[in-house]
């Protein structure tokens, strides 16, 4: 076995300890029930309610530029998360993993069958952490808020908590799920999203033009 197996595999160990001292532990047993209330403010329907609420307000005040700035951001960072997640390093969740160990699923706050397909059994890194630390970032720039930075931080590592007492992530996955979250940021508002907010300021109308051509 190779220098870098070794570590891999050492690393993966100290992984699931990490996991199960905190997942099988009186705390977690206790703080179930908050954190699959609290886990739905990081998956796609709450981002989706979110994307709405901009909408509406980019409707009525007429100023679309956090819609634009908030799907650009979701447009690009969720190509690269997908291709990293699902087709680069597919590593199963603990539920999978570390089955034998009585490690079970608990975040089914909302269930849809149809969308409990192989691919959402994957868990590096966590999206969850990913992207509540991402679009606090986008809204901190938007906003030009320190204040609101820290505020997404410290929920960011709420929400890590969170996905590791409800046995979909491991520690490695939330932990990359932070470091993901500030390169997406650093990659989308350093760099890319002046072309995001052209593109979508231009297909913008022209949806419009096809909605009210329907109509």
């Amino acid at each position: 076995m190779s220098v870098l197996s070794e570590y891999i595999v050492k690393l993966e160990n100290w992984d699931h300890k990490i996991f199960l001292n905190l997942y099988q532990s009186k705390f977690s047993k206790r703080s179930k029930n908050f954190a699959i209330i609290f886990s739905f403010f990081g998956n796609f329907y709450f981002w989706g309610l979110l994307w709405l609420a901009w909408f509406i307000y980019g409707y009525v005040t007429k100023d679309y530029y956090l819609l634009v700035l908030f799907t650009g951001g979701f447009d690009q960072s969720i190509i690269i998360h997908s291709i990293i997640r699902y087709k680069i390093v597919r590593r199963n969740r603990p539920y999978i993993t570390l089955k034998n160990e009585g490690v079970k699923k608990h975040d089914d706050f909302i269930r849809i069958p149809y969308l409990m397909r192989e691919s959402e059994q994957k868990s590096f890194p966590s999206g969850h952490v990913t992207f509540i630390l991402f679009f606090g970032i986008i809204f901190s720039y938007y906003f030009n808020s320190w204040l609101l930075f820290f505020i997404v931080l410290g929920l960011s590592v709420v929400m890590a908590i969170s996905r590791l007492i409800l046995g979909v992530h491991f520690p490695i996955d939330v932990i990359f799920g932070f470091m993901f979250g500030f390169l997406y940021a650093l990659l989308y508002l350093g760099v890319t999203y002046i072309y995001w907010v052209k593109f979508h300021y231009w297909i913008g109308p022209i949806f419009s033009s096809i909605f009210h051509f329907w109509r």
